[in-house]
């Protein structure tokens, strides 16, 4: 018998929710919650390459250091270790979802934080893009292997697990980390330069409602610069009739936080 099969439905019909929204797809992504004992439950890998067709078996159960506690399915993807520490930095987290949402990952492809453009998204505020050259970073740590301490339930790609220890886990203590207490009214989202998207949340349907909301602004976004050949406008009127020929100020705002001049 499964240990945790109530959570283990629960999650499977998260997961399925996501695929039939076009948010889950087989370019990859991961869903994990919190159990009620401390404990992560977590997809396993080769799910994205499975299309994402997920039993109450797929799924990995880990403790909070990433040990093995009941495997019935693959292990943990190379992104464990991000999972791991957002649940240790926000105690308040009880669900994450990544995802690679074809409109937030036009955002990530740049560098660049999605912009709230619905109130829907103003809800859990800013949403950083934290960057990281994963092909410098993997090629270098290929090169000039450095000791890792990887969690006993993940795949074991050293390389790229790089990634996410060596750049992206100081990035989530200096950006994310410090908004733990946020998460006593709403939850947070932020991406990863040209990987995609995470949403945190205090439970499982919120975090599924979060990234619904995330690529729906992400998507909104790219259908405000096609109307307006080029500007969004993020909690700001569009009114052409008030630009002059060469553009307003609002479009010249919007321009400099697209490009990230000051």
């Amino acid at each position: 018998m499964l240990r945790y099969e109530t959570e283990r439905k629960h999650l499977v019909s998260a997961v399925n929710d996501l695929r039939d929204w076009e948010l889950l797809n087989p370019a990859g992504g991961a869903v994990s919650m919190r159990l009620p004992d401390g404990n992560i439950l977590m997809s396993a890998t080769r799910l994205a390459f499975d299309r994402w067709q997920v039993s109450p078996r797929d799924f990995i159960v880990l403790a909070p250091d990433g040990a093995v506690i009941e495997q019935t399915g693959g292990l943990g993807a190379s992104g464990t270790p991000v999972h791991l520490d957002l649940y240790r930095m926000l105690p308040r987290a009880g669900a994450l979802v990544h995802t690679h949402a074809p409109y937030t990952l036009a955002f990530a492809s740049l560098g660049l934080p999605v912009p709230s453009v619905t109130n829907r998204a103003d809800t859990f505020g800013e949403i950083p893009c934290l960057h990281a050259d994963d092909t410098a970073v993997k090629r270098k740590f290929l090169a000039d292997r450095v000791p890792l301490d990887l969690p006993e339930g993940m795949v074991q790609r050293p390389e790229v697990a790089a990634v996410n220890l060596l750049e992206y886990r100081p990035q989530l203590e200096k950006v994310i980390a410090p908004r733990a207490d946020e998460m006593e009214r709403h939850g947070l989202a932020f991406t990863l330069y040209r990987h995609g998207a995470f949403t945190v949340g205090r439970h499982l349907e919120e975090t599924v409602d979060l990234m619904l909301r995330l690529e729906e602004s992400a998507r909104t976004a790219l259908l405000q610069a096609h109307l307006t050949a080029g500007t969004v406008f993020p909690n700001r009127l569009y009114r052409p009739e008030r630009q002059s020929p060469v553009g307003a100020t609002e479009a010249t705002q919007v321009s400099s936080y697209l490009t990230g001049r000051d």
